[in-house]
This record gives structure tokens, C-alpha cells and sequence, in this order.
């Protein structure tokens, strides 16, 4: 059947992150122009999409890349999905499961892999803000032994990386086998493109959809004389925790009265430091409020003065920065990655910091500070206006439609 898509998604909204919930979007409006679609994924409670066939399988549970690739190769044996093979012409991968193109090439089907981080350019899919945008193998694998012990900081994860660094060069071929390789910025594009040239012509840049929530909400601030800053990347040293605690221990050595709200996932051993903090900074008044659904989250950026965004990766087009600025709230982030793309306009970009000098970050932090809640809260309108004129659904999707029409 002409335009029939099978999708090989190891997690499914409302599961995972920004990929997941993008995937999620994207599929409910193909479904909506009559594409036959069936996901095979690992979550066991998939949101539901009308006319969207769904397949459960053990197989594709979140698991490390060694074992990924055990898993997937006894997938490729099933019956289930032997069937649902022959049943589609297009295959769509919006996350990992890499070593399933050459399969679906080998019968016939096109593949269009949907790339929501660095996979074919670095082995933890993460592009560090401190690397250029071309390394040699020798150093990557560097970058790797660094990825594993000091971030993720497993030993045994370390000891293995020669294993799933070969796994990882292997899925990198792999990739290089689809026909359409989906970027979601521009500058995300050009770093994959400049690794891999031979790849140019199957790029194709289209941004992920804004969601539909965003899309209708009335931002509406109830800001108190406290300046209020929310994060939410956890204890994770990539979303940058550790810049966090420097700024938390500059403003609190200085005495300036300011709130943190803080969501995600923490460690004991993070949440031990965060109490010290708050009780030898009486000045600071931190909040750790953990993983929280987005309807509570929508709440907290109410009293929100500025949203803050200290990771240190180019994330390709970060949808925390995208709800911030759409929920009208100023976000303090690093010009990296797809966050210049988002905050294109002179509102956003005064607002953007370099991670290379740490003082850039303090000096828009005591900008907010010393500004008034009614400038604060004019800045977030516009920057909202400026960021729905850009990222725009119906561009966005058409392009994504003409892309599976015409493979």
C-alpha cells in the first residue's frame, strides 16, 4: 500500500521527552491526511492516536546499545514485524533503532530517520558546547571515555565503551543507508552535514510542532517583588546542574534576595547539596519540587520571571526553550544549537549567554533582577508574538507531508 508508514519507536508519548511528544504530533497529523500508520514501540500504555494501529513488544524497551542491538536482530526475526514489513513501504524511525534500516531497504521500503540529537556524529548523541563541530575519531572516542565515566559515572559502562563505541560506528552506517534523514534546526543540519558530506543531499530541515496546548495559551503573569527563576533540567550534568550551583552560590555570597524553583530528578546526594545551599543562603529561597506533570508546570511560570536553560549540549531545538518562550516567560539559555533559531528576535537574544565566560550568565541574571516585573512580562509577550510568527504548524507540517508524499 502506496504511503503506508510502520514506525519503530522504542518509547511513545506520553513516555519520554521532546522526540517522543514531537513523534506523537507529527503521526496524529499524517493519520489526519489518511497515511495508513502502525507503531511497533516498547511503551505499554502508547497515547492513542484515531486510526493508528499499535504493537507492543518486550523487544524494544529502553536498554543500553549492546543490548540494543541483541534485541533488535531477534526483532527482525519476528513474525509480527516480518509482516507488518510487507504490509508498509515507508519506514520511520524517530529514535534509535538504526539496525533495522538495512533490513527494510534489503524489502523494498524507504526509511526516513527523524534525528532529535547527534547520533550520527557523536557517539553519546550529545554535542558538547565546548567541541567543534568536526572532531577525528580518536578524539570522539575521548569524548566517549569522558561521556561515560564522568557523566553517566558507571565504571562498568566505561570498561564496555570499546564495545558499544564499534556499536555506535556501526549505527552510524547504518543511518547513512536511509533515504531521508529528518533535522529539526538548521544548525543542527550543518553539524551533521559538516561530518558527513556525503549525507548533504538527504537532510532535509524541518521543525518540530509546536504543540496545540502552546499554540492557544493566554500567558498570564502573577509575578511578586521576589525575582523567580524556574528549572527544570534535574541533577543532569548535560542540562547543567553544575552551572546552577555556581549561580545559586554567586547570588547567595552577594545577598541578592531572589527564588529557584527547581523540577526534575535529583539525586540524594544533589538534594543534600540544595539544602546546605538554602540554609547558608538565607537570601535564596530554593524550591525542589521534583518530576512535575506540565499542567502544574504551566502554573509555576505564572509566577515565573525567567526560565533557566544553562545546558551545556547544542540542543538541536530544545522544546523547554520553546514552551518557556510560548508560556511568554524570558528564557536565560546559551547560544547554541537551535536555541539562536527560537530566540531570533532582539527580545531573545538579549537574553542569550555564552557558557565559555560564566560572568555572561550573572550579568543577564542581574539584569532581570534590577528590571521591573511590568518590562518582564512585556519582553515574554513579544517574545511569544516573535516565536509563533516563526515557528509556524501549518509550514512545518506541510513540509513534513510533502516529504512522505513524494519519497
Amino acid at each position: 500500500m502506496k504511503n503506508a508508514i510502520l514506525v519503530i519507536s522504542e518509547l511513545f508519548y506520553p513516555e519520554g521527552g521532546g522526540a517522543e511528544k514531537a513523534t506523537y504530533l507529527i503521526l496524529r497529523y499524517l493519520a489526519e491526511h489518511n497515511f495508513k500508520i502502525s507503531v511497533l514501540t516498547g511503551t505499554k500504555n502508547p497515547a492513542k492516536i484515531p486510526g493508528v494501529n499499535y504493537y507492543i513488544t518486550p523487544l524494544l524497551r529502553h536498554t543500553n546499545r549492546l543490548t540494543k542491538q541483541v534485541y533488535l536482530k531477534l526483532l527482525a526475526r519476528d513474525l509480527i514485524f516480518v509482516k507488518l514489513l510487507q504490509e508498509h513501504d515507508i519506514l520511520y524511525i524517530p529514535l534509535h533503532a538504526y539496525p533495522l534500516i538495512p533490513i527494510a531497504k534489503q524489502r523494498g521500503l524507504r526509511v526516513i530517520v527523524h534525528l532529535h540529537n547527534y547520533m550520527p556524529v557523536r557517539y553519546n548523541s550529545v554535542k558538547y558546547f565546548f567541541e567543534p563541530d568536526t572532531i577525528g575519531i580518536l578524539d570522539e572516542f575521548k569524548l566517549a571515555i569522558f561521556h561515560e565515566y564522568y557523566v553517566q559515572e558507571s565504571l562498568l559502562r566505561t570498561l564496555l565503551m570499546p564495545l558499544s563505541f564499534s556499536a555506535y560506528l556501526l549505527n552510524r552506517r547504518q543511518i547513512a543507508e536511509a533515504d531521508k534523514l529528518i533535522c529539526v534546526s538548521f544548525r543542527q543540519a550543518e553539524i551533521v552535514i559538516k561530518s558527513n558530506l556525503h549525507l548533504i543531499n538527504k537532510v532535509e530541515v524541518v521543525y518540530n510542532p509546536v504543540p496545540p496546548e502552546l499554540l492557544s495559551y493566554e500567558p498570564r503573569k502573577e509575578l511578586d517583588n521576589t525575582p523567580t527563576f524556574l528549572y527544570v533540567g534535574g541533577d543532569s550534568y548535560i542540562k547543567g546542574f553544575h552551572i546552577l550551583l555556581y549561580i545559586l552560590n554567586k547570588l547567595g555570597k552577594h545577598g541578592v534576595r531572589a527564588r529557584f524553583i527547581l523540577a526534575g530528578g535529583y539525586g540524594s546526594k544533589s538534594l543534600g547539596i540544595l539544602r546546605q545551599l538554602g540554609s547558608k543562603y538565607r537570601n535564596l529561597e530554593i524550591q525542589v519540587l521534583g518530576r512535575i506533570e506540565f499542567d502544574k508546570l504551566k502554573e509555576l511560570y505564572k509566577r515565573t520571571w525567567a526560565f533557566l536553560f544553562p545546558s551545556i549540549s547544542e540542543e538541536p531545538l530544545p522544546y523547554a526553550v520553546m514552551e518557556s518562550a510560548m508560556l511568554g516567560t524570558i528564557p536565560i539559555a546559551p547560544k547554541v544549537g537551535g536555541v539562536e533559531e527560537i530566540l531570533f528576535n532582539f527580545v531573545g537574544k538579549k537574553y542569550l549567554v555564552d557558557l565559555k565566560d560564566l560572568k555572561s550568565i550573572m550579568n543577564v541574571l542581574e539584569i532581570i533582577i534590577n528590571s521591573d516585573p511590568y518590562d518582564i512580562i512585556n519582553d515574554g509577550i513579544r517574545l511569544r508574538e516573535s516565536v509563533l510568527f516563526r515557528f509556524k504548524n501549518e509550514v512545518s507540517l506541510s513540509k513534513l507531508l510533502k516529504l512522505f508524499i513524494d519519497l
